[in-house]
């Protein structure tokens, strides 16, 4: 099931002028709360952004990506707590929002 989820993934970018079900947006952040971080601390947040204006605000902040503006949801992951440093040295928040997000992705 993972595999075929894996196999099927691509990037959107064009959407449809269609409000996202709010159970699906559930299942979606489930996906990311349930996804693993470094000693199971999740610092990290997620912030829903589906007003159209602050939408648009953020596309200066995505290298000018301008679908970032037309989806019709933005999810932004962000580090709670980004000076926590893993034992190999490493910042968690990076490799723990991208393994969130991916998790949301594969959903």
């Amino acid at each position: 099931m993972v595999l075929d989820a894996i196999k099927k993934r691509r990037s959107v970018r064009s959407y449809q002028d269609k409000e996202i079900p709010e159970d699906v947006l559930q299942q979606v952040l489930e996906a990311g709360r349930l996804a693993p971080s470094a000693n199971n601390k999740q610092h990290w947040k997620f912030i829903v952004v589906k007003d159209e204006d602050l939408r648009k605000k953020l596309v200066p902040a995505c290298k000018n990506q301008k679908f970032m503006g037309e989806a019709s949801v933005v999810i932004a992951g962000c580090a709670t707590n980004p000076d926590y440093v893993m034992t190999c040295g490493e910042h968690s928040y990076s490799i723990d929002l991208a393994i969130a997000l991916d998790h949301m992705s594969l959903e």
